[in-house]
């Protein structure tokens, strides 16, 4: 490591409490001391990532509030030290910090709401790709339908909440208090970026869900369809939900140009 690696390793350090020595590097000047100059490196730092905290998950914040929101950033910030020149992933692992430290474990709201507001950054940030027209479909062979291969969009993020994370986070954007935290059952969203640029959120039904994830998993058209028969009961009813899936998506900008497979 040359010199000005290791200078700037050190620094790196120091903005992080892990090396107190560093101070040697500071040449002195009347006023504040080295240490003292070091400390106000180090808050500004601390007070940085927290603000990126703050701006990527303001739901969260306000469903916290203040005191828990601090004490929930301190404790991040201690674990987890910015890792990349970007702050824009500076908050990916916080769901899961969440989700097993106390005392915020104990609210599976809270990861939850944290995961969808990663996912709308994500969404967001997705680079753009050609989108599925109806036209690329009509063109398709009847014969070659069983074998169309689907792909989403970068923007498509699916997610499955236990507890209701997304309307709390809808009522605290309105203003309006959340609902309880309690689901009857579990809800699917689909998050993604629309043709128009705006990022949004749906419902998905269970069969809309499955449908989904089959794509994903590059899974083709006939198999997709089985996948929604299994939930509807009824082979006919599976292909029509398809479709109507289909149909929604392709208005919205969730599929990529399609193919066929060999």
């Amino acid at each position: 490591m040359s010199t000005l690696e290791q200078l700037q390793s050190d620094f790196i350090a120091m903005l992080q409490g892990h090396n107190t020595s560093f101070t040697d590097h500071i040449a002195q000047q009347t006023g504040l001391s080295p240490e003292q100059r070091s400390e106000i490196y180090q808050n500004a730092y601390q007070i940085r990532l927290k603000k990126v905290l703050e701006q990527d998950h303001e739901m969260l914040g306000l469903y916290l509030g203040d005191e828990l929101f601090d004490q929930m950033a301190e404790a991040y910030l201690a674990l987890f030290p910015s890792q990349s020149p970007s702050l824009r992933e500076y908050g990916d692992r916080l769901p899961n910090f969440l989700s097993t430290h106390s005392p915020f474990q104990e609210y599976g709201i809270l990861s939850e709401i944290a995961q969808f507001e990663r996912l709308l950054l994500q969404a967001f940030d997705a680079a753009d790709s050609k989108l599925l027209e109806l036209v690329h479909l009509q063109s398709i062979e009847q014969t070659d339908w069983p074998n169309i291969i689907l792909s989403v969009h970068d923007s498509v993020h699916l997610l499955t909440c236990r507890y209701a994370a997304v309307e709390s986070w809808q009522a605290l954007k309105n203003g309006t208090p959340p609902p309880s935290p309690e689901l009857n059952n579990v809800q699917h969203w689909i998050i993604a970026r629309a043709r128009d640029k705006r990022t949004g959120f749906y419902p998905l039904s269970e069969c809309h869900f499955q449908c989904l994830m089959s794509i994903k998993q590059g899974l083709p058209f006939g198999f997709i369809c089985e996948a929604a028969a299994n939930v509807t009961g009824d082979q006919q009813q599976g292909t029509v939900e398809v479709m109507q899936l289909l149909q929604q998506g392709i208005e919205l900008g969730w599929f990529l140009q399609t193919s066929v497979t060999q």
